[in-house]
């Protein structure tokens, strides 16, 4: 019974994973850097090849039994130079993110030491116990659960230190979001810890499992489905320019800060950027000569704002011009700013005016 369910979630699987792939290759013209999430698509099947073994019974095949693990290192790290580019405007290669992989191989390699008899028992029955004789058979899956959890946190830690920083790099942000890859990420992560654990009691026997192997390729293996269909939806995000180090920092001069806010006002009033809808400030920056990272620091030390309250504050002064001026409606000029609430235009509107009068 537990064979036939098994049996069926795998099928199951495959299926998901057809139909993600199909839409990789019907949207891919959309997608940023597809080349690495292709890459990510191909490295599935042969991390799950030890449960195509099993499926099969192919008991002939177990001499390649085991060396299939490091792929599910290779489609995480795949992912995450998918996903970098999505959050950051000027990602860095960094060579030690494939570290894992190449540890990982390496591990996994010992499993050739261990003979074919073996591996055909294993097949049909996971070995469990014995840490030191059988240590080949559990260092590659405690190695892989490690790598994706560690590449699961990195990326996890990007997308969250994009959505702190968002409203300073673009002011339409609520279509520029992405809390739903932020949760597949999250679970990614759990699922990974709950496979280390998993691999641990077998090793030393703690909870012994007679398809530990299964259950571990099948937890990280629909985790990391899930991760590659969520990534073949076309978002719309606003990758940062920003230097986060020289931001958290935090220091710069009062006369740098005056001539960049100068600088950034007389473009806003004279290109009317508060005017266009979905800004960011790698566009208005551009537009303006000047340096991101810089103009973020003067909002941040000089007004105590960010990019989207400077604009917002454009956008506000603007709108109550028209609303007194002419006979124009609130949703029509609400609509005009970018803003798709009146009520929420109409409360902005009130805090303004309270602030522009005290003033």
């Amino acid at each position: 019974m537990t064979s036939a369910i098994f049996s069926y979630i795998l099928y199951a699987s495959i299926g998901i994973y057809v139909f993600g792939l199909a839409r990789l290759i019907l949207r891919k013209e959309g997608l940023r850097n597809k080349r690495w999430l292709s890459a990510a698509f191909i490295c599935w099947p042969l991390f799950m090849l030890d449960e195509w073994l099993r499926l099969a019974s192919a008991t002939e095949f177990a001499f390649v039994y085991g060396l299939s693990d490091v792929f599910a290192v290779i489609a995480i790290t795949c992912c995450y130079r998918a996903i970098k580019p999505m959050l950051l405007a000027y990602p860095s290669s960094r060579k030690r993110l494939w570290w894992p992989v190449v540890i990982t191989a390496v591990f996994q390699s010992t499993v050739l030491l261990i003979p074919i008899e073996d591996k055909q028992q294993w097949l049909s029955a996971s070995p469990t116990g014995q840490p030191l004789l059988l240590w080949p058979a559990y260092t590659a899956s405690l190695l892989t659960g490690f790598s994706v959890l560690l590449i699961g946190i990195l990326i996890t830690e990007h997308i969250q230190m994009y959505h702190r920083h968002l409203p300073e790099q673009a002011v339409d942000i609520k279509n520029l979001k992405m809390p739903k890859l932020a949760g597949v990420m999250g679970s990614l992560v759990g699922v990974a810890f709950m496979s280390i654990l998993l691999v641990t009691a077998a090793t030393f026997g703690f909870f012994p499992v007679p398809f530990w192997e299964s259950f571990h390729h099948l937890m990280i293996g629909t985790a990391l489905l899930v991760v590659l269909f969520s990534l073949t939806f076309i978002r719309r995000t606003s990758p940062s320019p920003l230097d986060y180090e020289r931001l958290d920092e935090g220091k710069a001069s009062p006369y740098e800060n005056s001539s960049v806010i100068s600088k950034a006002e007389r473009y806003t009033i004279g290109s009317k950027a508060y005017k266009k809808r979905f800004l960011t400030l790698d566009e208005f920056c551009k537009g303006a000569d000047i340096d991101p990272t810089s103009l973020a620091l003067a909002l941040q030390l000089t007004e105590r704002k960010n990019f989207r309250r400077f604009i917002f504050h454009y956008r506000l002064e603007y709108a109550k011009n028209v609303l007194l001026r002419s006979d124009a409606k609130l949703e029509a000029v609400a609509k005009r700013i970018g803003v798709n609430s009146e009520k929420f235009l109409s409360d902005y509107l009130v805090k303004h005016l309270d602030t522009t009068t005290l003033k």
